[in-house]
This record gives C-alpha cells, structure tokens and sequence, in this order.
C-alpha cells in the first residue's frame, strides 16, 4: 500500500487515486498535483472502501481490476453514499460487459490502458465541473423548494390572518368574538394553550375572558394586577414579549406553572385608539417546539385586527346599552310623574334598575344631618339575602327599629363611592336586622341642592362588579327619585301641617275654655277656704298644674302655625345676652358659670329676634336641667362647617358639662313630642329645629354620656 496526501491549503477539489500499481498510484498523484488538485492514493480497495466511508470525496480514479474489492463495486459505494460523486474507471482488460455495467452503475468514464494523461486530465477537468454544476442545480432546487414551503407557509398564514379578520367581523357580541379570537390566535401560532386578558374598569387588573386549553376554574379565578407577571408586564410596556424559557429568564420566575405547562410563551397587547384594552398569551407550541420571533410577529399582527374589533365591539355595545339605558330611564320617569304612593315609586325604582344593573336588594335612607344618623324609608328586594343569623325578607324590614345611628361622616369624601360604601357598609353590619353586605355591596348619595338627603344601597350575589357606568346610571336614578321624594314629603308634610294646625288651633280654644273655668273656681274655693289654702299644698300645686297646661297649650298653638318669620339684622350676640339674662337667676341658684367666647365673624345676620331668643331659651334650659351644681356652660362664636356640608356658616356652640345623652337616644332628640324629662312637652328641641329651618340654617348636636352635650347652630352667612 502507498498513501499519499499533502496538506494543500485552499485547494477544494478532493480526488482519490486507487490502483495496486505503485508507480501508477505516483504518476496520478503527481499529475492531478500539478493541476492543483487535492490528491489521496492507495493502493488498497479495502482501505479505500473505509475511506469513502468517513470522508466525502469530488472525483474518484479507480482501476476496475483490483484484489479484494472490484472498482465496480467503489463505484456503486462511492455513488450510493453521495450520488453526484464523479467516479473515472480505468482497465487494462476492456469488455463489452465491464463497460456496460459501468455506466449502468453511473461511471463518468471509462479508461484504457495505459492512460492517456492528456485525456484523463480533460475527462477530471469536465467530470469535476459537471460536478459542481450538478451541486449548484441541487442547492438551487433545495432553496426552491425551501423557497415554495416557506411561500407556502405565508400563503396560508396570510389566507389564516384573512379568514380570521372575516371571521371576527362577523362575530355577533362582544364574547362570541373574544372566544373567537383566543380559537383563531391559537391556530395561526399553533398553540395548544391561550388566554385573552382584558383590562378591568378600574385599569389596574387584567382578568381572563375567552381561553383555550385551561381550566374554566383557573380561568374564572385569574386577577392579575398591572405591571406583575409576563402578561401585567407586557400590559404596562405595550411591548410584545416571546419567552423562550421562563425557568432561564431573569426578568420573570415562574408564576405561570399553574395555567401553562410549558416553558415557551407568546405575549402581545392588544392596542387600538391610543390605548392598551389588554393582552393575548400562547403556550405549548404544538410538538413541544419553541416559539419564534416569527410566531410573534404573525400573533402582533393578528392582535391589532383583533384590538380593533374589540374596541369596536365594545363601542357597539356600549351604544347599544345607552339606548336601552336611555329608553329605561324615559319609561322610569314617566311611571316615577305618575306613581300615587312612596311606596310604589320604591319598587318603580327598583324594578326599572334591575333592568339597568344586577340587583338582588336595595336599601332607601334617608340622611338625619342633625343626628349624624340614617332613617330606613324604604327596602325592596327580590331574594332573601342571608345574614350572620339566619335570613331575612328586605320587604318586611321594619322602619322605626332601622335607625343607623352615630355615623360620621366627617371626613369621608362623598363622592368617593368605593371610600363612602366602605364607610356605610362598616356601619350597617354592625345592625343584625340588615343584610350582610356583599362583595358587591355599593352606598350611592343622593344630593339636593349640595346637601346629602338620601343614601341608596345596592347589592348583588352576582360575580361581575357594578362598574362605574353602573354606579353613574344608579346615581342618576337615585337623585331623580330622591328629588320626588323630596317635593312628595314636603306635599304631604305640608298637608300634615296644616290639618295639624287647624286642629290644634281648634282643640286649644276648645282647652282654654275649661282651663279658665278651673282656675276661676279654685280662685273662688281658695277665698272661701282661706284655712285649707294656707294648711295645704293643694291650691298652689293645682294652680301651678293649670300654668303649665296653659303654657303648653301656648306652645302647641305656636308650634302649629308655620310662618315666614319677619326678619332683620341683628347681632345675635345681643340676643344671646338676652337669653342669658332671663335664665340668670337660675344659672347663679345652681351657681353655674357661663363662659362666652367670640372669635372673628360677622355676628349681624337677618334673624327674626323673639324666634331666635326662644331657641337659645331652650338650649339653655336643657343645659341647665342636664347640670349638677357648679356646672359650666360655654357659648362659642366662630365660622366654620357642619360635619356633613363642605359651606362656612356663622357657627353658635352651646357646650355643657352636664349628664351628656345616650347613644340610643341622640337620634330621637329632634323627634316630636319625645323627652326624658318628667316633666317636659316633647317640643323644645323641635321648635329650635323648625326655627333654626325657617332661618336657612342646620343644627347639630355631639354628646357624650357623663361627660355633655354641644349643640351647635349654623346660620347661614
């Protein structure tokens, strides 16, 4: 065996010599050397065999004729491993057979010899560059039918993108086209799993509407907050992301083991009119292969076909909804101008807002200023909502024991609904007659003229959130029923009042008459008796009786005739000092001290002087019947605002130190004819109520058990 192979650096053409002749080997070699070509001889048809085996070779020279292995039988190896292999045979035993099987097996050539150099160079020269034209035409043909599938593959992933435009145009609501979506997305990357995100009302969450592949429990459960996770992340940036690995990524760990089981995810956000409406996310790539740039370019562009059928889904349904809204509303206020009772307008109200919004109950307040407290005037529902003991039917709650009492609102923003629903539901579960609020437990204020005058509660068992239209659309009702309730109650307390007055105004003449005659009789039996009179308390004591009689009698008349009082400017300090004269004497028998404090204010405002001179009369009595001896009444001047009122007034306090009133009572105080005195009518603090109405202004009263009362008097500025 002779092997020879000289490095020859740049030299491409590779060529092996085989032949058993030694100098036959050496003149070939020498040869197709010097025509600087890469050149191997052996000797060995054994060897050679191996040699194709592990190498690639562009031409082979082999003799036909050889020990062990046949040239024949190298050419059919050498064509069957590489088939454009050109293989030159030489002979010196030609026949008709050899030749044919030859160039049956696929030899380029067939040689005699001995060999003509000159021919076997030129037959090298063309079979090498029939080679490599071979190879070329196979590269090409390679690439063009790379070429074409690739085509292919863009063809039906464009036909894909334009079905799936069709399709979604033709969806016929807002969740037939999310599932759509998520269904085609899924098909044009080849994902086995996938979920379509939207962002909430309140734009911080993103909550899963259409999937594909996951469990409808997950699903359903899903509430990502903006900016964590793969696809908060990719809702914040706007950015779509492809993750190859998520357990190699540094920029997120793995939170999505639960939803997809595989390490590859797609994520793009859908964006249409300026803005992000939420996300797409693809996992499992069919075949467990990893997804590319190119799967996230073509679901990119699928997405914004997609984000504009969203958006203009939503569009659609929102119009469609503020039609049904608008007609709804137009339908309430034609029955709320004809309804004959409070009642009726109540269940007005509420059927004709479950049509609007989910509503399982609805609770009606209405808000006591004064007393810090809410008065149930109304409560409708549709099921029996539970409660920490049991259950109850909302129809059948009953008002007089449904005060919401103590209830500060000071401080609460009232037109922050999630901050003032939190306040009233804190406060109402406090209450066991009340249904236990719910998740979608909502508090809407009713305004009149800026003032709070009524709370509306709403709540669902529902899983879907009232949204901010829903709360907008409740407001709406809720202050167009407030107002009717409001003129109703002033028609029907108006009508009250005035039956009340003639009434009363009848019965006390009808008193007077008999009270006189009683007087004038025990005048008359306390002259004729003048022994009895002077040894008994009888006389004294019945004529101190009559008095009072009289004085109530007085009171009620009074009471019972509404008027436009006359007003002027007056300072009101001069009619405090009044009041505290007139009360003096009883003030230094309990030696209480009297402390007035005035700040910086305009203390001149219209008032009408006697009404007003009454009200701290009786401010000033309480305070005194409330106080042991050596107590202390303050009177504070100054500007300021009620607790429920963002408007300065001209604030009076009346501060003492006495008994204080008891929580359970501080909401009844106002109410008429109620006292806890012995002795008292029941309307002393509800004449300073009218009063202090008729004059535009708001009392407001802070009491505090064993400790005392401040009654605070705002007039208007």
């Amino acid at each position: 065996m002779n092997m020879k192979n000289p490095n020859m650096t740049g030299i491409s053409d590779k060529i092996l010599v085989i032949d058993d002749e030694a100098r036959m080997c050496d003149s070939l070699y020498e040869l197709l050397t010097g025509g600087g070509y890469n050149v191997i001889v052996t000797q060995s048809s054994v060897e050679a065999l191996q040699m194709i085996e592990k190498d690639s070779f562009d031409l082979i020279v082999t003799d036909i004729k050889m020990p062990d292995v046949s040239g024949l039988d190298i050419l059919k190896k050498a064509r069957q491993k590489d088939p454009e292999t050109v293989v030159i045979l030489m002979t010196g035993f030609a026949s008709l057979e050899s030749s044919l099987e030859a160039i049956k097996s696929g030899a380029f050539e067939y040689l005699m010899k001995p060999v003509e150099f000159s021919q076997l160079e030129v037959s090298v020269k063309r079979g090498l560059e029939i080679r490599e034209a071979n190879l070329a035409r196979k590269k090409l043909l390679v690439e063009l039918k790379t070429a074409n599938e690739n085509l292919k593959i863009r063809l039906n992933e464009i036909n894909a993108l334009y079905e799936a435009s069709r399709s979604l145009m033709a969806a016929s609501d807002l969740k037939e086209l999310l599932h759509k979506i998520i269904t085609l997305a899924a098909g044009v990357t080849e994902a086995g799993i996938g979920s379509l995100m939207l962002i909430d009302s309140s734009g911080r969450h993103l909550t899963i509407e259409a999937s594909i592949g996951l469990d409808p429990k997950i699903a359903d459960s899903v509430e990502l907050p903006i900016g964590s996770s793969i696809a908060g992340f990719v809702a914040e940036s706007g950015e779509p992301l492809v993750v190859e690995n998520v357990e190699e990524d540094s920029r997120f760990k793995r939170i999505n083991k639960e939803r997809y089981s595989s390490s590859s995810l797609l994520c793009v956000p859908l964006e249409a009119s300026g803005r992000t409406l939420g996300v797409i996310n693809m996992a499992s790539k069919k075949g467990g292969l990893v997804f590319t740039e190119h799967d996230l370019k073509l679901l990119t562009t699928f997405a914004s076909q997609a984000a504009v059928a969203i958006d203009d889904a939503r569009h659609f349904e929102d119009n469609m909804r503020k039609l049904k809204e608008f007609s709804i509303l137009l339908e309430l206020s034609r029955e709320l101008s004809a309804v004959g009772s409070v009642a009726a307008m109540r269940q007005a109200v509420f059927k004709n807002m479950q049509k609007l919004i989910s509503i399982d109950y609805a609770l009606w307040f209405e808000w006591q200023a004064g007393r810090n407290s809410l008065r149930l005037i109304g409560a409708v529902g549709t099921e029996i909502p539970l409660t920490d003991s049991g259950s109850i039917d909302v129809n059948q709650l009953g008002q007089d024991d449904a005060i919401v009492s103590q209830l500060d609102l000071e401080d609460v923003d009232l037109e922050n609904i999630e901050v003032f629903s939190r306040v009233i539901r804190e406060k109402i579960t406090e209450y066991s007659i009340y249904p236990r609020p719910g998740r979608n437990f909502t508090a809407v204020p009713a305004f009149q003229e800026g003032v709070l005058k009524h709370v509306f509660c709403i709540d669902s068992t529902g899983s879907d959130r009232y949204t901010e239209g829903d709360i907008s659309l409740a407001r709406l009702v809720i202050s167009q029923a407030s107002g009717l309730y409001e003129r109703e109650k002033a028609l029907l307390n108006a009508t009250r009042l005035l039956t009340m007055g003639n009434m009363i105004s009848e019965i006390s003449h009808d008193l007077r008459r008999p009270l006189t005659n009683i007087k004038g009789w025990i005048q008359i039996l306390r002259e004729k008796f003048p022994t009895v009179a002077e040894d008994t308390n009888f006389y004294r004591m019945a004529e101190e009786e009559i008095h009072r009689l009289n004085e109530l009698v007085k009171e009620l008349v009074d009471f019972s005739k509404p008027q436009k009082y006359d007003m002027e400017m007056r300072d009101i300090r001069v009619i405090i000092h009044r009041a505290v004269e007139l009360v003096g004497p009883e003030l230094r028998k309990k030696s209480i001290s009297i402390c007035e404090s005035f700040g910086e204010a305009e203390y001149a405002i219209p008032v009408n002087k006697n009404q007003i001179l009454e009200v701290f009369l009786n401010l000033f009595l309480n305070s005194l019947d409330a106080m042991d001896e050596k107590g202390e009444l303050k009177i504070t001047g100054k500007i300021a605002k009620p607790s429920f009122r963002d408007t300065s007034y001209l604030a009076i306090i009346v501060s003492d130190n006495g008994c204080g009133i008891k929580k359970e009572n501080l909401s009844k105080i106002f109410d008429r004819y109620y006292t806890s005195k012995e002795s008292g009518t029941g309307l002393g603090l509800t004449v300073v109520e009218r009063i202090m109405t008729a004059h535009g202004g708001l009392c407001e009263v802070h009491s505090t058990p064993d400790q005392g009362t401040d009654f605070a008097l705002y007039f208007p500025l």
